[in-house]
């Protein structure tokens, strides 16, 4: 009984192979539901082809069924809470263009292809009646935008092409998401030497114990500075940076490629070896290895944004100032 069972899978296995070399043209089957596309076609404006030609990204701007929208090719299924999402209004198309040629243009071409999403997908609303999103990221190969964007503190769109610099709530909270996305692709083994030139990270160990501290006697003046007596003693951005190699330098990308050099030197630096060393680590490695030199982005981000709110009325009294620099 034994050998006819052998004798069975034997001939199941010559019969799949047989099966396999017949097929000269495999295709992906209907019935599971596998997308064939994964770039925009012939038909697809010459802005998105060109987008898609120098960085691999593909903006999309319109879907007829939900699951283009809810699933990505990496991704958890989110139909169910995108229900209510709409698709975005023509006329504000080519501003999502302009955004995202802003944006990609502070970034190398290198990184990109490395580690950014494969779509962003701009739509008007998004989400159940029970439930909306401004940004969502499905996976880690696509972002979900809604545009023009409702977030509290975000500002109507005057100008596309330099939004990206003006809207700083828009575009903080959109690195924020990428930065998220781009470290589920990296790993502590990528650069050794970044994490090892602070303290070791503890799985998040220290900052649960400061927050469930917290919980207990509501003093959010301890918890504050507790926070930041763990990120000066280990080298972090923030206390948040001790839990693992992702969180520490995804807030160091999102830190550098939105603020100026000089104030992350007084802010960062100057009181702080461990995070110099770091600095000079990551900044170097993005330079030798993808030719991007994100503190130029940061400068240009961060004069840029001045510059703009220079132009700007000052606040109402009771409004107060906006800091100085953007979290």
């Amino acid at each position: 009984m034994k050998n006819k069972w052998i004798s069975l899978a034997a001939a199941g296995i010559l019969l799949l192979l047989a099966a396999c070399n017949n097929e000269d043209d495999p295709v992906a089957s209907e019935d599971l539901g596998i997308v064939d596309m994964f770039s925009p076609g012939a038909d697809a404006d010459q802005e998105v082809k060109d987008i898609y030609n120098k960085y691999g990204v593909w903006v999309r701007t319109h879907f007829d069924d939900i699951d283009e929208l809810a699933n990505a090719i990496i991704a958890e299924d989110q139909m169910v809470s995108m229900r209510g999402a709409t698709n975005i209004q023509e006329q504000y198309i080519p501003e999502t263009y302009a955004y995202t040629q802003t944006l990609l243009g502070n970034v190398s071409v290198d990184f990109v292809k490395q580690y950014f999403p494969l779509e962003f997908f701009y739509v008007e609303t998004c989400g159940a009646s029970f439930w909306t999103y401004n940004l969502l990221s499905i996976g880690r190969s696509r972002l979900v935008i809604c545009w023009p964007n409702q977030m509290e503190g975000c500002i109507p769109v005057t100008d596309p092409v330099n939004h990206y610099y003006q809207d700083s709530v828009l575009t903080v909270n959109v690195w924020n998401r990428l930065v998220n996305m781009v470290t589920l692709r990296m790993n502590e083994d990528l650069l050794p030497e970044f994490g090892a030139a602070g303290k070791m990270y503890d799985g998040g160990e220290a900052s649960d114990n400061i927050y469930q501290q917290y919980q207990q006697d509501g003093d959010e003046e301890k918890y504050n500075q507790s926070m930041q007596e763990l990120a000066d003693g280990g080298g972090f951005i923030s206390g948040d940076g001790s839990s693992d190699f992702r969180s520490d330098i995804g807030e160091w990308l999102q830190l550098l490629v939105t603020e100026s050099y000089d104030n992350i030197k007084h802010t960062y630096l100057d009181n702080n070896s461990m995070r110099a060393q770091k600095y000079e680590i990551l900044v170097n490695w993005l330079k030798d290895n993808f030719d991007w030199d994100i503190q130029a982005a940061g400068n240009k981000f961060r004069a840029e944004y001045d510059a703009y709110k220079a132009t700007l009325p000052p606040p109402a009294p009771d409004e107060g100032g906006e800091d100085e620099e953007i979290e």
